[in-house]
């Protein structure tokens, strides 16, 4: 059951932001105006309508001058145990068309009837923008008692007006390659629609997000070709 739910999540149990899901990758601002300087991200997301199998967690985020940090947690509940997942990452941002972020953090998969399984967590995020073109590489590496897995995304998103076009490839530590396409619209800055497929787990996905004052509220639906729909929403505030 832990498995099929990473397979939705991509192999690793990553924070339940419905817009970073839809699009494939963490993709920052775009399609949701300017970034905020300060965050706080709680999620949820049901996963094949399995009673118990669901994705929690929260993120918050911070910038003072041009060192951002962050910390998140997520977990993976099931039937049969739990997969927890806590991150911290620190970064430099000299301007606003470059982003770096490197992160650590710990992972702990407790089945039921069986001694939990730790894993440490390290990874590194950039982002640079060139115009209407932003290039993103996510690299995560995950060591375990037996083993080390490295997963690799890369991003580039395109701005045609209000629109954004993301192409995404995933690669896992089996060097399997997976892409991706996303499209974010933006309607009066307040509403945003996105939609996005993935051919690695052959997940349809679609989203609204709503933009309110400093409140903003994400709800989405996930297709699984094989393991059905999953659906979730995410409240932030921002300052």
């Amino acid at each position: 059951m832990l498995a099929f739910a990473a397979a939705d999540a991509g192999a690793r149990i990553d924070f339940p932001s419905v817009a970073d899901r839809t699009v494939g990758i963490r993709a920052g601002a775009d399609g949701f105006g300017p970034e905020a300087p300060w965050s706080v991200e709680t999620g949820d997301v049901e996963l094949f309508g399995i009673a118990g199998l669901r994705v929690a967690g929260v993120r918050a985020r911070g910038r003072m001058g041009a060192v951002p940090a962050g910390v998140s947690l997520a977990q993976l509940s099931s039937p049969v145990g739990t997969e927890s997942r806590a991150e911290a990452e620190l970064g430099y941002r000299p301007g606003v068309r470059w982003l770096c972020l490197a992160r650590t953090g710990i992972e702990i998969v407790s089945i039921t009837g069986a001694p939990a399984e730790q894993a440490v967590l390290a990874g590194f995020y950039s982002r640079a923008e060139a115009g209407r073109i932003t290039a993103i590489a996510d690299v995560d590496v995950i060591s375990r008692a037996d083993a080390r897995e490295i997963e690799v995304e890369i991003g580039v998103v395109g701005r045609i007006g209000s629109a954004s076009i993301i192409a995404t490839t995933h690669f896992d530590g089996h060097a399997v390659a997976s892409a991706g396409i996303a499209v974010v619209s933006r309607f009066a800055g307040r509403l945003a629609l996105l939609a996005g497929y993935d051919d690695g787990t052959e997940t349809i996905r679609g989203a609204a997000v709503v933009s309110l004052s400093r409140w903003r509220v994400g709800v989405g639906v996930f297709q699984h070709a094989v393991l059905g729909v999953s659906q979730g929403v995410t409240l932030t505030w921002s300052r």
